[in-house]
């Protein structure tokens, strides 16, 4: 086990360092910051001095040994755009209103999920099993951005029913509903699918049967019985959706002025804030490897196969 987790350790380092060099070497094809940071009329003299101070004059590898050092020391630059601040101080302020609007699409999408798809495996090739299949469908396919402007087209714009730009700060918990529905809509349709299918695959299991035959209530086979050896996959289903709704909150944020990381991270892109675009990525990355070896690691420690194959 121990050597499982070691190997596990060693491929999330190795992945970190990838992300850091391409994001690295991606950033400095877009441009030079020190326009941004400098007047029109600013002199040579100005120029050169805003250069020296944010460390462009040096050559790229030095530049990117710089920033790996930085990180080891926990220091991750100045935001060439807010101010001069500690770039980690910045993607800090921002990451509570994040965790806010992800940790709300995640439980709406999860509890719609495991519901419609426990009871579309019920309801066998029902009317309602039919339309729950046709919307998990319809969720896969379409796009974050598109959900969000019909719900907004919709709740905001003809019914004034929800805001449709702010944050819980200023608005409170309405200001969430819209940016929660939108990013746990794909994943509505993810654990649906996922849990009608096991669920199928479970009801039909000896275990179950055995479960009936004692008399017990329908319901009380479903939900508490099959329901729980159904909701196993999801559980590595989050790992990958992890990913997803890291980038599904970035188009979020920004279709809902939410003051969270992914619109810091794309006001950080316009304006060529190297500094902040690193920060944001690096921990992003940091928690999708992180959560891949936490569901690896427990699949290994539940399943000791999984040591073998792996």
């Amino acid at each position: 086990m121990g050597r499982y987790i070691a190997n596990r350790i060693i491929q999330g380092v190795v992945t970190m360092w990838l992300v850091t060099l391409g994001v690295f070497g991606l950033l400095r094809m877009i441009g030079d910051p020190v326009s941004f940071l400098v007047p029109p009329d600013a002199t040579k003299e100005d120029r050169e001095y805003i250069i020296a101070v944010y460390g462009f004059n040096e050559p790229i590898w030095k530049q990117y040994l710089l920033f790996n050092k930085n990180i080891v020391s926990g220091r991750f630059g100045k935001s060439v755009r807010w101010d001069s601040r500690e770039a980690l101080h910045v993607f800090m302020s921002r990451f509570p209103a994040t965790l806010q609007l992800t940790g709300a699409a995640m439980f709406f999408s999860l509890a719609a999920g495991v519901a419609l798809g426990a009871i579309s495996a019920t309801r066998p090739d029902s009317l309602f099993d039919r339309v729950g299949k046709g919307l998990g469908i319809i969720g896969q396919s379409m796009p974050v951005f598109w959900v969000g402007i019909l719900l907004i087209l919709l709740f905001t714009v003809y019914l004034g029913w929800l805001p449709s730009a702010g944050g819980l700060d200023r608005l409170g918990p309405k200001g969430l509903i819209l940016p929660a529905l939108t990013l746990g809509w794909l994943f509505v349709a993810a654990h649906m699918r996922i849990v009608r299918s096991s669920m199928l695959d479970v009801l039909d299991s000896d275990a179950i049967k055995m479960v009936r035959a004692k008399g017990m209530p329908k319901r009380t086979v479903i939900w508490k019985h099959a329901l729980k050896n159904a909701a196993i996959p999801i559980f590595t289903l989050f790992a990958v959706n992890f990913s997803q709704l890291i980038s599904g909150a970035v188009v979020t944020e920004t279709i809902f002025a939410w003051p969270g990381v992914g619109r810091l991270l794309v006001d950080s892109v316009f304006v060529r804030d190297y500094s902040v675009v690193q920060t944001v990525v690096f921990f992003a990355a940091a928690f999708v490897v992180v959560i891949n070896i936490l569901v690896d690691v427990t699949y290994a420690w539940l399943d000791p196969r999984v040591r073998v194959t792996g």
